[in-house]
């Protein structure tokens, strides 16, 4: 989280946990700080998911079946059904990888 108007950070605040907590926070925080992680909890800022990286060729696939699409339009400067339907369900996967992903499904 970026800091709130600019104001250093000069506070420490210490918390004892069991071992068991400790590996449980280690195991919630995913790939950021400890410190990082409680800060934003506590103040309530919704932590973002890490890229997952099968989603993030799928996109890149999408991307470019989208370009072929795109320069077929822009070479025929015009858009027939085919087109139409081809842009539809790119954006139909592109929806439901990212309905999965936030539900947490592959």
């Amino acid at each position: 989280m970026p800091q709130i108007s600019g104001q250093k950070r000069t506070k420490e605040i210490a918390i004892r946990v069991s071992e068991d907590e400790l590996a449980e926070l280690k195991k919630r925080q995913q790939g950021t700080t400890m410190a990082g992680w409680m800060r934003d909890l506590g103040l309530g800022v919704t932590p973002m998911k890490p890229a997952d990286p099968e989603l993030v060729r799928a996109l890149g696939r999408i991307g470019s079946n989208l370009n072929q699409v795109t320069k077929h339009v822009n070479i025929d400067k015009s858009i027939d059904e085919s087109v139409l339907e081809q842009i539809k369900a790119i954006r139909a996967t592109i929806n439901a990888l990212l309905d999965n992903h936030l539900r947490g499904e592959p």
